[in-house]
């Protein structure tokens, strides 16, 4: 009888502190006193010392008498408990222990959700949270976990916890979270409703590790020096070395954005031809909708379906509403199509201008280079490419195109040309050494390059040296010679 009094007493206790600060308190004054929270205090103990000797199925029982009985006690009664049951899960066989299992991991999320703003009035920064990342976690959980998960359900508590969440969203739940939505996809390839979440999921998921990728290289905490004399070219440049946190980004960020794309590619999803089967009722329907229409063409354009006449459609309305970037790009593409280069520029330079994202800035900056490089215009295909860069330090691209500009400029006797040539390694160096992904490209063009370099058959009768430094086009490089 004690001890459900007790029990009754401190679920009372729970409820009416739940919302109250806690801040200051300890363990002891969040279970209250006497011979019945000296129990909960053993449970505790006994679990705490299981638990760091991985021994999870014998800290389940009184951590389960913790949980139970002190739901305020201390934050790590919720990390450790969800910890433990997903390890046991995975490692049962019976079907029904793994469903007991999951029932109490789910219970830990709610109850935590329940509890929250007590239990983050005692938390340290470390272990304070939001109802967005528990929602997250409990989605990820429920999807890996769950004996019989229903991809629809998943998807749910996955999309309340990241529209919560938005761009602070951990890597390890968007990974979940686009594989939940690819697979919902999967099953449902004949609903256009999902069709189209699956297209935005991805653009979203896409969007988010971008952004946060872009800024880890931003970051460097160290950089190794480049030997332009070295017969490696890949020593030439400078490398730069990330810093530890700009890193783990990379670590937590990149592999989702590689499943992401794994995954688009193979769904079949942004198929052009059905695309345009879903939209063309529909922009027709949203024709004053500037959201709804930006909204079509940005997703026309990332999957490489901006020639369709669907997207021409959506422009026009967009543009005659307001000049935004997305419309003038549209403008632009379908100017394009009919060979109007000049045209098609006016409407890049507009988007540029009308744009505040630095990395769409470049993307069209670089587009407009790639334009006036094809018309032979190598001083302002520079210019903008230069310009790209402005917007995104890293884009690789930018520094290709430029080296393509100075080798197609190069003029003189022979040991003058080479210059020219020496100078387009430099940017094949530099943009892998900004843009690891560029890496293949850039090799394959600096070895091209290195082949118009001056023999050093010939440099060494004429007292030439590789490693001193020349002049060429406004610019200073090293002098490589070929054998």
């Amino acid at each position: 009888m004690k001890k459900i009094l007790f029990v009754c007493s401190l679920a009372i206790m729970a409820l009416s502190v739940s919302a109250q600060n806690l801040s200051g308190t300890t363990v002891n004054d969040r279970i209250g006193h006497g011979t019945d929270s000296i129990e909960v205090l053993k449970a505790l103990s006994i679990y705490q010392e299981a638990y760091k000797r991985q021994a999870y199925e014998e800290a389940l029982e009184p951590w389960e008498e913790a949980f139970n009985k002190a739901p305020l006690a201390m934050v790590r009664i919720y990390t450790d408990g969800a910890w433990m049951l997903e390890q046991l899960i995975q490692k049962s066989s019976d079907q029904a222990k793994k469903q007991e299992y999951f029932d109490k991991l789910m219970k830990i999320y709610d109850q935590r959700l329940e509890n929250l703003d007590a239990l983050n009035s005692f938390a340290t920064p470390k272990t304070t949270s939001t109802k967005g990342n528990i929602l997250c976690r409990k989605a990820y959980d429920y999807y890996y976990f769950c004996p019989t998960v229903d991809n629809n359900v998943a998807y749910k508590m996955f999309k309340e916890g990241i529209n919560d969440m938005g761009p602070n969203t951990e890597g390890f739940v968007l990974y979940g979270f686009i594989e939940c939505s690819y697979n919902r996809f999967l099953q449902n390839k004949t609903n256009n409703d999902i069709r189209q979440d699956f297209i935005q999921d991805y653009m979203e998921t896409n969007d988010i590790c971008e952004r946060l990728l872009d800024q880890a290289k931003e970051f460097a905490a160290d950089s190794i020096v480049g030997d332009p004399t070295s017969e490696d070219s890949t020593k030439w440049e400078t490398q730069i070395i990330l810093s530890p946190e700009a890193q783990k980004i990379v670590d937590s960020y990149q592999p989702v954005q590689y499943k992401a794309n794994e995954l688009f590619v193979s769904s079949g999803a942004a198929d052009c031809d059905a695309l345009e089967r879903i939209y063309s009722a529909q922009v027709e329907a949203n024709k004053t909708n500037l959201q709804y229409l930006n909204s079509v063409l940005a997703i026309l354009s990332n999957f490489e379906c901006d020639k369709s006449n669907i997207y021409y459609v959506a422009a026009d309305y967009a543009y005659q509403i307001n000049k935004t970037p997305e419309a003038a790009i549209a403008k632009a593409s379908k100017l394009l199509k009919g060979d109007d280069v000049n045209g098609a520029i006016q409407y890049f330079e507009e988007a540029i201008s009308l744009e505040s994202n630095s990395a769409k800035k470049a993307k069209y900056s670089y587009a407009v280079a790639a334009l006036l490089y094809r018309q032979g215009k190598l001083a302002q295909c520079r210019a903008y490419c230069k310009k790209t860069l402005q917007y995104n330090p890293s884009n690789g691209g930018a520094y290709l195109l430029q080296a393509s500009c100075i080798a197609r400029s190069a003029t003189g006797d022979n040991l003058t040309r080479s210059y020219y040539y020496c100078l387009a390694v430099d940017y094949c160096n530099r943009a892998k050494t900004v843009d690891p992904s560029s890496a293949v490209k850039a090799n394959r063009a600096a070895e091209n390059y290195a082949a118009h370099f001056y023999p050093k058959s010939e440099a060494f009768f004429q007292g030439i040296k590789a490693g001193q430094k020349v002049s060429v086009a406004g610019e200073t490089t090293i002098l490589r010679l070929r054998n």
